[in-house]
Parts: structure tokens; sequence; C-alpha cells
């Protein structure tokens, strides 16, 4: 997602997901909205609550998404301030945020 030269393919299908995202109208805080996530982003949070920083591979699989679903989710999340996207080595991974974490705190 940060390196723009990577041959993982996750990176390439969040590089194609770069538009504006938008999710209501009233702000709770820098970038983000009180009403509900996409049902696939709303997952991916719900999958990183609780859980070290996590490979997408691996949340990919674990959730039985698809690239790009876990690609449009992630850059949601992301654009929220929801999640952090940590550059590894093979594979990028997601981390959750204190912000994050407060947000599944509070559909729970």
């Amino acid at each position: 997602m940060s390196r723009g030269s990577s041959a993982d393919p996750f990176s390439t299908f969040l590089n194609a997901t770069n538009r504006q995202v938008t999710h209501g109208h009233s702000p709770a805080g820098p970038g983000r909205s009180t009403e509900a996530l996409p049902p696939v982003a709303m997952l991916v949070i719900q999958a990183l609550y609780g859980r070290p920083r996590t490979a997408v591979g691996d949340l990919r699989v674990g959730l039985g998404l698809t690239t790009l679903q876990i690609a449009e989710a992630v850059e949601v999340l992301r654009r929220l301030s929801l999640v952090e996207v940590i550059a590894a080595e093979a594979d990028e991974a997601v981390e959750i945020t204190p912000s994050g974490r407060e947000f599944v705190d509070g559909t729970r």
C-alpha cells in the first residue's frame, strides 16, 4: 500500500482502489463517520480485534475473501484511521489502531 513499486498483488489491488470513499455526512472525528462500515470492512476490523499484526494473506484466507475485497475494506478502514498498514517482507500486514479498538468496542 505504501510501496508503489511492490510486486505484492495486494498492493496492486489497493492502488487500484485509491478512490474517495465517503460514509455519511456527520464526522465523528478526522475522516470518521458515525454511520456503519461496509459489511466486508466490518468483518475485517472485527477479525483484527484482539490480534497482533496480521498478514494480509492470512486475513484473506481466514475470512474467505478475495484479495480485492480485503484491499477495499482495508483502504476504507485505513482512511478512517481504524487500522494501520505495515510493510512486511513478503506480504503487508494490518494492525488495528487504538481508535479501531474503540470503534469495535462501541459496536458490541
